[in-house]
């Protein structure tokens, strides 16, 4: 008997009742999870799942109550109860363990991208459709103080930013790096440079963030992009280290610059709309809005790359659509459309920054 057909058909679970939740992935962002999940109420991390025996046994170390396996397949026929599978590997697994929870008849939380084509996209939000679970994108950018604040901007501003940019016209987002981020030890610390393990470059890495967050600000997909991409030595094999990138949604447009070979480490951010604008750079917040000239600063955010201190906001997020079915859809759209976006990019930047349709 297979493990789908042991599980029956489950339903959307409640704010308040517990969640049983299995890690797949003992990295970076699935050590993270595991520290993330302790100080949020109502789960337990019932299981962890690594192929590497040097982190699996960091996670018996750090779980000792908990199962710690080498492969989904196992956790799944020997903890029947677990109701969250979160998936945080390298892209190149992102869509087979999804598929296999899924099928499994699990709820998914899946780190960016959940898929690196449109297709994929397509086919994985499907499947969660009709087996009737939540497929749930971890973009934890969308829950950052640089992400409430530029949304705020869009939306009319506090009274303390003397109100918003107005109807947005333009976005510009500049995120620059002197390195990759590192893997940890006992697996591929390199894989970010590996065409099969990450399935691309900074483009598909930190350009799936600053997608989804221009998603998010302007509403909707962009009609149309371009973009060029730069190789270490013009090597096409190699993934991309940096990338310029223009999203034309029609009646606005957001450029976005990526490096992971700036010398520098910075964050700029600014949205321009009919009535004013609102910049970023690293914690420093400036506003020319209907309420004059203002200044302000953000927590600025930790240089550690999960970012942890923004889990609990996202966390919080996933729980309320894991609640409410009629919210599922709406993850659905930004998993395909990020994933449309990035795959239209790249098409342009093969075809030498010509502008394409998304």
């Amino acid at each position: 008997m297979s493990v789908e057909e042991t599980h029956p058909a489950q339903t959307p679970i409640g704010r308040d009742a517990s969640v049983s939740l299995v890690i797949v992935g003992f990295g970076t962002a699935g050590g993270a999870r595991l520290s993330g999940y302790g100080s949020v109420p109502g789960v337990e991390v019932a299981a962890v799942v690594d192929p590497s025996p040097e982190r699996r046994a960091q996670a018996a170390r750090l779980l000792p109550h908990g199962l710690v396996l080498s492969s989904l397949e196992e956790v799944l026929a020997a903890a029947p109860g677990v109701d969250v599978v979160d998936v945080c590997t390298p892209p190149a697994f992102h869509g087979p363990l999804t598929r296999a929870a899924l099928s499994a008849g699990r709820h998914v939380i899946c780190e960016k991208p959940v898929a690196t084509r449109g297709a994929e996209a397509r086919e994985l939000t499907a499947l969660a459709r009709a087996r009737g679970r939540l497929l749930f994108p971890s973009h934890n950018y969308g829950t950052s103080p640089v992400m409430t604040t530029l949304r705020e901007a869009v939306a009319g501003g506090s009274p303390a930013s003397g109100g918003g940019v107005g109807h947005l016209e333009s976005a510009t987002f500049r995120i620059l790096r002197d390195r990759h981020a590192r893997g940890v030890a006992g697996y591929s610390p390199d894989w970010r440079r590996s065409p099969e393990l990450a399935g691309g470059g900074i483009l598909l890495d930190h350009g799936t963030h600053c997608v989804y967050m221009a998603l998010r600000l302007f509403g909707r997909a962009p009609v149309k992009l371009s973009c060029t991409v730069e190789r270490p030595g013009g090597d096409r094999s190699a993934v991309d280290e940096a990338a310029r990138l223009r999203l034309d949604f029609g009646d606005g447009q957001c450029d976005i610059e990526l490096s992971w070979t700036s010398g520098e480490r910075s964050n700029h951010y600014a949205v321009r709309g009919s009535s004013g604008s609102v910049r970023i750079d690293d914690a420093e917040v400036t506003g020319r809005t209907a309420g004059g000239e203002w200044r302000r600063s953000l927590v600025s955010p930790s240089k550690d790359q999960t970012h942890l201190e923004w889990f609990t906001p996202m966390y919080e997020d996933f729980r309320r659509a894991l609640a409410d079915p009629g919210a599922w859809g709406v993850c659905a759209r930004e998993i395909v459309d990020t994933a449309r976006v990035v795959e239209a990019a790249y098409a342009s930047a093969d075809a030498g920054g010509r502008t394409v349709a998304v």
